[in-house]
């Protein structure tokens, strides 16, 4: 895709934009492997461990306005830290956890922590670019290196877990989070600055509603929920499917692996192309439905080849997909991007959550009925982007 460079400024933002969204995804994708250890340890049942996922999602959503009020009138780089900071108190509990209470205790603390990296990495990418193009380029970018969590956190997480304890896992994200803390507060520069911050309640309240009016913004953070819904879910559920199938959470790890590299792939590839984002985001519903018919048919237990094959594809289909629904959300909203960031994420978030409560009903004993929950969320998004087509027609009529 032809456009110009980003400046050094803007390259030093992104970087921590970037390094944010991964602090915060390792939150989760660092222990993913682990679940089944974990369960058995404390003796609980599978429901009670994807509760975790489950509540962790809906607090990190609901979290989201906060931090965006906050980071709106105190600035980016207090709210990231604050945030931070609140993270490391919930994983230092989830070090000393000897019971599903405490641990579902220590991952609200952390979710709570961690959605300020949620918010932040969006807001400071709008905060610093706009030109079009350079911020489809920068949340392409985004998407690839969100990706480095997945592909590297499980891989270390798991190898931890299985030498020292799933404990110590706990205690030295936490030690990493601190650092992290330590080098934000010290480098990272203030997108947001005093003069442009909002101060009273109304004005934010305000800014809240005219984006949720934006069909087409709500429209694609939905639809950006049901595409994220696709990757927690099989970072959440692959652990159990892997189980039944007798694979070790550090092969399991493997495939988290492979999952991320296509869905950088499949960024990279959003990056260049030159099809207008809305033509693509269409052919790419088109193949998520193709993927999951195939794989409901392939029966993908039978051969952990198909199961490589499916991650490989729905990786890459995702890669392309998550960063154009954030474009086109992004894009339709002139004015309070700041509040629209904190808007995207918690609709993100949130209603990921609400998602995951559909696998929660459902024991997962292999990858077949995962599958067929992701055809149903392929279904809602097509209907979801008919319904906005027409929204788009009506509006244009009554205009």
């Amino acid at each position: 895709m032809s456009g110009a460079k980003f400046t050094s400024n803007e390259v030093r933002v992104l970087f921590f934009a970037f390094f944010s969204v991964v602090m915060g995804l390792m939150a989760v994708d660092f222990f993913n492997p682990s679940l089944p250890a974990i369960q058995k340890d404390l003796s609980v049942g599978q429901g009670a461990m994807k509760n975790l996922i489950v509540f962790y999602m809906i607090v990190l959503g609901l979290a989201q306005f906060f931090y965006g009020s906050f980071s709106d009138t105190r600035g980016r780089k207090v709210a990231l830290t604050t945030g931070l900071a609140v993270a490391a108190v919930g994983l230092f509990l989830g070090y000393t956890a000897d019971s599903v209470v405490m641990l579902n205790v220590s991952r609200v603390l952390t979710a709570l922590g961690t959605a300020s990296c949620t918010v932040i990495s969006r807001a400071l990418i709008v905060d610093t670019l706009q030109q079009p193009d350079k911020l489809r380029r920068a949340f392409s970018y985004f998407s690839m290196a969100s990706q480095l969590s997945p592909s590297l956190a499980p891989l270390i997480g798991s190898f931890i877990g299985v030498r020292f304890g799933w404990h110590v896992q706990f205690l030295l994200f936490a030690v990493a989070v601190v650092a992290g803390l330590v080098m934000i507060a010290r480098m990272m520069p203030e997108t947001h600055p005093a003069a442009n911050r909002q101060q009273g309640g109304t004005s934010k309240v305000q800014a809240y509603t005219a984006v949720l009016k934006n069909v087409n913004f709500t429209s694609y953070s939905i639809a950006s929920a049901l595409i994220f819904s696709f990757t927690i879910a099989f970072y959440a559920t692959a652990p159990f499917a892997f189980d039944a199938l007798n694979v070790s959470p550090v092969g399991n790890s493997l495939f988290y692996i492979l999952y991320s590299l296509s869905i950088i792939c499949g960024s990279f590839f959003n990056s260049w192309i030159r099809r207008p984002p809305r033509d693509t985001y269409v052919i790419g519903l088109g193949v998520y439905l193709a993927i999951f018919v195939l794989s409901a048919f392939a029966d993908l237990d039978s051969s952990l080849v198909k199961v490589g094959l499916f991650s490989v594809a729905l990786g890459f289909t995702c890669g392309v997909m998550a960063p154009l629904t954030l474009t086109l959300s992004m894009t339709t909203v002139e004015t309070a991007r700041g509040a629209a960031s904190a808007v995207q994420g918690a609709i993100k978030m949130f209603f990921t959550g609400l998602l995951l409560v559909v696998f929660d009903s459902v024991f997962i004993s292999g990858f077949s009925s995962i599958v067929l929950i992701f055809l149903g969320f392929a279904a809602v998004l097509l209907v979801l982007f008919a319904l906005t087509a027409m929204a788009n027609r009506t509006e244009k009529v009554s205009a």
